[in-house]
């Protein structure tokens, strides 16, 4: 399913953000009547350390610190960045607008601009030591192009390197275990073979990638493995075998997802399933079905579709092992009621499903989600989820997503729905999801997301305690921010600011919002950014 996105409609450009601040309001959380708890009470015990002095339970409210200020170029999903690239001691703010890698310093000026002049940036950059240099790169995925830029915004030799169009995903991470990390990139449309692609820093390609292309994979010999586009951010690096050496998930517009290790060879599915190779395996809710491969009634059976899915990799119950968890649509097996709300899955390199979670847990409401919103290019919601441990009553790390269904959602690592927020029940308002981190100091995270629309004014910045209760909420201007904020210190002074790339952009006025909350610190931010961290691995660290 491929997705066209117009050109933007013309908007009201009257800003609700001022230099003095935004309204703010705490209320407690409102729950979906019929999709879960609620807000819960707050965690009284700390999930992770608290910060020198201690904190307190309730967050400030955020303040406006800096406008970072560009052209009319807008977001799509890329988080913001915040780095020292050129290794001085002060941060620098790194954000995608339009086709341009946009780079201020901490005091708000501008440092330098790219132009990759392929068309848009659709997810975050990427900042890491790529070549040993000392120095951070940058690097980012335009269209059917990787660019990889150093510190001063230069193109690194080897590069740009060209795959396939739409390049919608891109990770770092060292996959082939030479100790340089790598570009892995997955692609909106599958070509004949492949959906994954990875590229050394010297743009030279991955030994054994696109791994179907080069017979790697070992799905040549099994020809069951069914492959489709990954439409947003559908790629996650981390160790899925304890190797310690870094593995794929790539899941797919359909029924099925990819796992491959570094060398590009597919992961080999439980003898439970009859495919040989993980990408073979379909996801029907109904665990027998999925071992047999087809429903006994396609017309009511549930089965996931994973076009949107931005999957995750995390130690959910603590014992050492990885498992993958993907956020996924939920269809009938038939394909002729996509609108049946969102499926949750816990599953191993194998494919097969983590004890507990024989099937996804499923919120089954549906608002709006599935489809871009017009043609306006405000897109559908991205179908990831953050993990992190936020209450220290629930055993293991939680589970927080957006669903189709206007609401935020927590799960324990035992798929029990521990609350639940709606924040919307407007169909044009979508959130891509969440980013966690303790504002307070007290050791308990807190949750915070943006919302964006097709229409002006109705979006904003939401911040919820552990327990799903809103604390704090303020109005983002015109059509609101896609992207997940980023929670980071960018003036170095020990608090935590809230990076917030907006949607739309006012010319040499308004492009990125940075806000500061009074009394946060850096002790805890266990998911701070989208996709987990600068590599945008989407892997929840291990508990320390």
């Amino acid at each position: 399913m491929y997705k066209s996105l117009c050109s933007v409609v013309a908007l009201s450009l009257c800003a609700i953000v001022s230099a003095a601040g935004c309204t703010s309001e705490s209320a407690q959380g409102n729950p979906l009547p019929d999709s879960g708890p609620g807000g819960m009470p707050l965690p009284q015990s700390p999930a992770c350390a608290v910060a020198s002095g201690g904190g307190k339970a309730q967050v400030s409210a955020p303040t406006l610190l800096l406008t970072l200020k560009d052209r009319y170029e807008e977001a799509w999903l890329g988080s913001a960045a915040v780095a020292d690239l050129d290794g001085d001691g002060k941060k620098e703010i790194i954000a995608a607008r339009g086709g341009l890698v946009v780079v201020w310093k901490s005091d708000g000026t501008l440092a330098w601009r790219y132009a990759t002049g392929q068309g848009r940036i659709w997810s975050s950059p990427v900042v890491a030591d790529f070549v040993g240099d000392r120095k951070l790169e940058v690097a980012v995925a335009a269209r059917d192009r990787i660019f990889l830029l150093d510190a001063n915004g230069q193109v690194l030799p080897g590069f740009p390197v060209t795959w396939q169009d739409e390049l919608r995903s891109l990770a770092g991470g060292d996959i082939d275990g030479d100790g340089k990390l790598d570009l892995i990139a997955s692609v909106a449309r599958s070509g004949p073979t492949d959906v994954v692609n990875a590229f050394r820093s010297d743009g030279s390609k991955v030994a054994g990638f696109p791994p179907n292309m080069t017979g790697t994979s070992g799905c040549a010999t099994d020809k069951l493995c069914y492959l489709a586009g990954c439409y947003d951010q559908n790629l996650a690096v981390g160790d899925l075998d304890g190797d310690n050496k870094l593995d794929l998930v790539a899941p797919h517009d359909n029924a099925y997802a990819s796992f491959h290790k570094g060398s590009g060879v597919a992961f080999d599915a439980s003898a439970q399933f009859k495919p040989k190779k993980t990408p073979g395996v379909r996801y029907l809710h109904d665990l027998a079905e999925a071992q047999r491969g087809y429903a006994t009634n396609e017309e009511t059976a549930l089965q996931a579709h994973f076009t949107n899915t931005a999957p995750a990799i995390a130690d959910l119950d603590e014992d050492g092992k990885n498992e993958v968890v993907m956020l996924g649509s939920v269809q009938n097996a038939a394909q002729s009621n996509r609108l049946l709300g969102v499926g949750l899955w816990a599953l191993r390199n194998d494919a097969s499903r983590v004890t507990g979670w024989e099937s996804p847990f499923h919120a089954p409401q549906y608002l709006s989600g599935l489809w871009d919103l017009g043609n306006t290019n405000i897109v559908a919601a991205t179908n990831q989820v953050s993990i992190a441990d936020i209450s220290a009553q629930s055993p293991g790390k939680e589970l927080i997503f957006a669903g189709f269904d206007g609401t935020i959602h927590a799960v324990s690592a035992q798929k029990k729905e521990l609350w639940s927020f709606r924040y919307t029940s407007d169909p044009n308002v979508l959130t891509a999801g969440v980013a966690v981190g303790d504002l307070s100091g007290d050791g308990i995270p807190e949750v915070v997301f943006s919302s964006y629309s097709t229409d002006a004014d109705k979006s904003a910045l939401y911040i919820l305690d552990a327990g799903g209760n809103l604390q704090q909420k303020l109005a983002l201007p015109r059509r609101g921010a896609m992207p997940v904020p980023t929670l980071a210190d960018v003036n170095g002074d020990g608090t935590v600011e809230i990076v917030v790339s907006l949607k739309d952009a006012l010319d040499k006025v308004e492009s990125v919002l940075v806000y500061t909350v009074a009394g946060s610190a850096t002790n805890c931010l266990p998911w701070p950014t989208g996709r987990a961290d600068l590599l945008r691995s989407g892997t929840a660290p291990k508990k320390s």
